[in-house]
C-alpha cells in the first residue's frame, strides 16, 4: 500500500499522512527531499511501463542532473553509505553520488574541527583514497578503509 517503506520513517510518514492527517500532507520534491540518485524512468525492458516516469508524471525529472547545493536530504541506497568509501558508481550516477559523499565527507570535517572534547580526528589527505570526496576520512576503497568517529 505504501510503496518504498516499511516499517522505518518513510512507512510512518507515509501512514500518518495519508491515513491520519491527508489534511496536511504535502508533495515534496523527491530530487531534494530524500534524493536517491535513482533513474527516474521504468526500465526499457519493463513490459508494463517501458520508459514511462517512475512518479506517475509525463515529463520526468532526473535527480541525477540536481544542482547538489539545491538538496536538502539524501537517501544514500544508490549512492551508498558513504562510510562504505566508495568511490565508483554507474555512469549515469557517477557525478551526483561523488558530490552527496563529499559533502557529507565535508560535513564530518567540519564536525571534527569544531569538537573540543579531545576526540577531534582530521586526517592528513595526501594518502588517503579519493581525498576529493572522501576528506581524508577513506584510506582505502571498501567499509575496512574508514576511519570512524571516535565517541
Amino acid at each position: 500500500q505504501y510503496p518504498s517503506s516499511g516499517m522505518q520513517i518513510q512507512g510512518i510518514c507515509a501512514y500518518f499522512y495519508k491515513e491520519k492527517h491527508p489534511e496536511f500532507a504535502i508533495e515534496l520534491n523527491r530530487c531534494e527531499i530524500n534524493s536517491m540518485a535513482d533513474n527516474p524512468n521504468f526500465n526499457a525492458n519493463d513490459k508494463q511501463k517501458p520508459n514511462l516516469c517512475r512518479d506517475g508524471r509525463e515529463k520526468c525529472e532526473d535527480c541525477r542532473e540536481m544542482d547538489v547545493s539545491k538538496i536538502l536530504s539524501a537517501h544514500f541506497t544508490i549512492c551508498q553509505k558513504p562510510w562504505n568509501c566508495v568511490s565508483h558508481w554507474d555512469l549515469h550516477s557517477t557525478k551526483i553520488c561523488s558530490q552527496l559523499h563529499s559533502e557529507w565527507f565535508r560535513i564530518r570535517r567540519d564536525f571534527e574541527e569544531s569538537r573540543r572534547d579531545g576526540s577531534r580526528q582530521t586526517p592528513e589527505m595526501g594518502g588517503s583514497h579519493r581525498p576529493e570526496i572522501h576528506f581524508g576520512y577513506c584510506i582505502s576503497s571498501g567499509q575496512r578503509g574508514y576511519i570512524p568517529i571516535k565517541v
